[in-house]
């Protein structure tokens, strides 16, 4: 397995339109952050988790040609925006990408992609086509690949985070209920969310991540969804061992 991290920034992006600070003002490129996405390769399976706003770009960077599916978190902005351009995807390859989320988040990117169901348009191709998958909350396959949602609290509305073998995906989480937490036994891998050092109503924050994260006891943990107020190389000084920043472009593997 291949995870690449395609965007580790929050829904404002790193460094922010017309922010001095030393962050956004950082020659270091991995304080350069487009928003969160992840690609997964599984033995030639591609797996993208959300269409980030950055989409194009983030593929173009990444020289990712094709994609067999989308896992989506959740359907805010910075998570879907991005899905038009899917239709590169389907031209290309001549196919349809299944897409998987709940149904509160899939309902959703059938309102703010209404003109993709049109179909006059599917019959030319010429918008985003999708095999809608409506997920529980329980494992499912995809192309024999075992995946295992992860539902979790985004302020008041309950999204998924994703386990994909030992490699779990975690992002825009406020709480993980107990039950959930032990779907992130045994991981070598873990990416989650923490925005930034102070308190936040929907995002977990530094001290929060920390410490779900020493509790999952992962082999490596990435935090990802970061804002400007965390520099990459300060924030990694700070944080206990095995734990650091995720940053655009990381590439992880795991056998």
């Amino acid at each position: 397995m291949k995870i690449t991290v395609l965007g580790s920034g929050t829904s404002q992006g790193v460094p922010i339109i017309g922010c001095t600070c030393k962050t956004c003002l950082s020659g270091n490129p991995k304080d350069k952050r487009l928003r969160a996405s992840v690609h997964v390769d599984v033995n030639g399976t591609g797996i993208l988790i959300d269409t980030s706003i950055d989409f194009r770009q983030q593929m173009l960077r990444a020289g990712i040609t094709d994609l067999d599916a989308i896992l989506f978190t959740h359907h805010h902005v910075d998570h879907i925006f991005g899905l038009d351009d899917l239709r590169q995807i389907n031209q290309r390859h001549r196919k349809f990408v299944d897409v998987f989320g709940n149904k509160h988040t899939l309902d959703e990117i059938k309102v703010t992609f209404r003109y993709a169901l049109d179909e006059e348009l599917i019959r030319y191709w010429a918008v985003p086509l999708m095999t809608f998958n409506y997920l529980d909350n329980k494992e499912f396959e995809f192309r024999g690949i075992k995946i295992i949602p992860i539902e979790v609290f985004h302020g008041r509305i309950k999204i998924f985070g994703y386990r994909i073998g030992n490699f779990a995906y975690i992002t825009d989480a406020s709480m993980i209920p107990e039950p959930e937490m032990k779907k992130l036994e045994g991981l070598d891998t873990l990416i989650l969310n923490s925005l930034r050092k102070a308190p936040h109503p929907t995002h977990f924050n530094v001290e929060q991540a920390t410490e779900i994260a020493l509790r999952v006891k992962a082999k490596r943990v990435y935090f990802t969804h970061i804002t400007h107020d965390l520099n990459h190389d300060e924030t990694n000084t700070e944080l206990p061992e095995g734990l650091q920043l995720a940053y655009d472009g990381l590439e992880i593997n795991i056998d």
